[in-house]
């Protein structure tokens, strides 16, 4: 009974962690890594997007360089000048921004990269105690964040070994310093200070990645986190706070990349501000707008993301004109253009239509599924042919639209005539992501079309696009290759994918029985689901149906 009261008072005690806190004003202080403010922005952006409605107001003050020790290694920055200390402008920030909360990240510029040491620990220790007692004089609330990892990895050409007198790059144990200064912070809770720990959950999850990728590192100067570490950063607030982030830090909301991108523009604008505003001794750093300009201009951009949070509809960064009288947004995505036509308003769950190429050519069913509530895809990689490269942008496409957007997770494909190259391969290496596909006269095998090593016509330009983009050393190994779609396609009789092909039966440019009806056999020997309509006596060309209605009642059923 004892044990089951203590779990419940934990759990009692973590319930209420997980709000948010009754403080308006949230100042945060820290090192380079803070005014960096990767972390600091995502508990932002999470705030504004699942509260739109809290009043709260985030002081970005971090200052590169910057110690609580004091202290200052010899030499720093090229002895240009010393380590800016925290207490120089602690009562001034103190003063001028009136938090009443603070959250403090301090240590990682504190043992000046050097073996740990009594006195450069005590410097610490006294620095972190007049911070905190700084803090409460005030009647406000301040919580300390353990420092983050220092990575020797991706340095080990720079680090240096311990027991030498000087470390003009840092000792290679350095993380090891760090650790004692996180132990300290937090045995520290037991007089009552506020601690939430980032270096040792990412010290696990450095740990973690290690075990698939000995190089892997959340910084790649071992210091200064990229976005994986700064999540890990932010994810001691959120937690607390009892808010939710993605993978990318952008926050849980339809329009989570564009909430995120607003708030970095806000803190773009008021961290040079309340640095200026506040004074420092750091050389470097350009002045920032005078405060009241920096909070009006701030207000504008806090004004914005919370009206993003509070639309339940898609934003599209901006519309390109119109398609068959829907309209028509152009995105760059991994650096190529990704058309999008959305519907007057989408069908529940947001599925879509993606096109492997030659969007917009027999419009009809397209035309049909938007007025259905679909939107209509297409990424724009011509002459890539569903190669290896071209999947791996589909994969960035699919993790955007349903990431950013919140499109369905199981686009409806559609494959005419070498798209069915980009829809085959890209669902035999994602098949639990698509919920059917269309075939329009596919290819289904590169030695057919463009190969043209069989009945069909081929097309040698495109043929020798295949043997540089699958990398081929000559056409001997292109002709050898078992991963075009007819020889692959257990993976997606296993999720059972449902496919429809339309061709015709004189195509001589991508023949039927190299391509849809040898892929059928096979698909239908695995225990796949396949619908062939044959038109008689046609060629590779018209493409599409008189009526349309087969294909769209296909995607209709099948669409997720």
């Amino acid at each position: 009974m004892r044990r089951l009261f203590i779990v419940l008072l934990c759990l009692f005690h973590l319930s209420l962690l997980a709000e948010l806190p009754i403080e308006k004003k949230i100042m945060f202080l820290g090192d380079s890594i803070t005014q960096g403010g990767a972390y600091v922005e995502m508990i932002d952006a999470a705030l504004i997007a699942q509260h739109p409605e809290a009043d709260k107001e985030i002081i970005p003050l971090g200052l590169s360089s910057e110690t609580v020790s004091g202290l200052s290694e010899e030499g720093h920055a090229g002895g240009k000048f010393p380590r800016p200390d925290l207490h120089e402008r602690l009562d001034r920030a103190l003063e001028k921004a009136k938090p009443q909360l603070v959250f403090a990240c301090y240590g990682m510029n504190d043992g000046i990269y050097f073996p740990l040491s009594a006195e450069r620990f005590k410097a610490f220790q006294d620095g972190m105690k007049k911070l905190h007692d700084k803090v409460v004089a005030t009647g406000a609330r301040i919580v300390h964040l353990t420092p983050p990892v220092f990575d020797p990895v991706p340095i080990k050409v720079k680090v240096l070994p311990a027991g030498l007198d000087k470390y003009p790059t840092p000792y290679q144990g350095y993380n090891d310093v760090l650790d004692a200064y996180s132990d300290w912070l937090l045995s520290m809770k037991q007089k009552g200070w506020e601690v939430l720990d980032i270096h040792g959950p990412m010290n696990a999850a450095l740990a973690e990645k290690r075990k698939v990728d000995p190089s892997f590192t959340f910084s790649k100067d071992g210091i200064h986190p990229g976005t994986e570490g700064h999540l890990i950063m932010a994810s001691a607030v959120l937690n607390a706070w009892g808010l939710k982030a993605k993978a990318d830090g952008s926050p849980e909301h339809i329009h989570s990349a564009a909430i995120l991108s607003v708030i970095k523009q806000k803190h773009s604008i008021l961290r040079p501000a309340w640095l200026s505003h506040v004074g420092h001794k750091r050389p470097g750093n350009a002045a920032g707008l005078p405060i009241d300009q920096a909070l009006v201009k701030a207000a504008a951009f806090t004004a914005e993301a919370k009206r993003l949070a509070r639309s339940a509809e898609i934003t599209f960064p901006k519309q390109a004109g119109e398609w068959n009288g829907y309209a028509k947004h152009e995105l760059t995505i991994a650096g190529k253009q990704v058309t999008v036509v959305a519907p007057k308003a989408a069908a529940p769950g947001r599925p879509w239509v993606w096109h492997g190429e030659f969007f917009g050519h027999k419009p009809a069913p397209d035309v049909a599924l938007l007025g259905k509530g679909f939107h209509i895809v297409y990424m724009k990689i011509n002459d890539m042919l569903g190669s290896p490269s071209a999947v791996q942008l589909w994969n960035q496409c699919y993790a955007t639209l349903t990431t950013d957007y919140a499109f369905s997770t199981k686009p409806a494909l559609v494959g005419l005539s070498r798209g069915g190259l980009y829809c085959y391969n890209w669902a035999i290496a994602n098949p639990t992501k698509v919920s059917c596909i269309y075939g329009d006269a596919p290819v289904c095998d590169f030695k057919s079309w463009p190969g043209g090593k069989g009945k069909g016509k081929g097309d040698p330009k495109n043929w020798s696009f295949v043997l540089k983009l699958w990398n081929f050393n000559n056409e001997g190994e292109a002709l050898a290759y078992l991963g075009n779609p007819v020889d692959n396609l257990a993976a997606l009789a296993k999720h059972q994918v449902p496919l429809l092909h339309v061709y015709g039966d004189a195509d001589d440019v991508v023949p039927a029985d190299e391509n849809t009806t040898l892929l059928a056999k096979r698909y239908q020997a695995l225990g796949g689901n396949i619908t062939l309509i044959a038109k008689p006596g046609v060629g590779h060309h018209p493409h599409g149906l008189e009526d349309s209605t087969p294909i769209i009642e296909f995607i209709l059923k099948h669409a997720k």
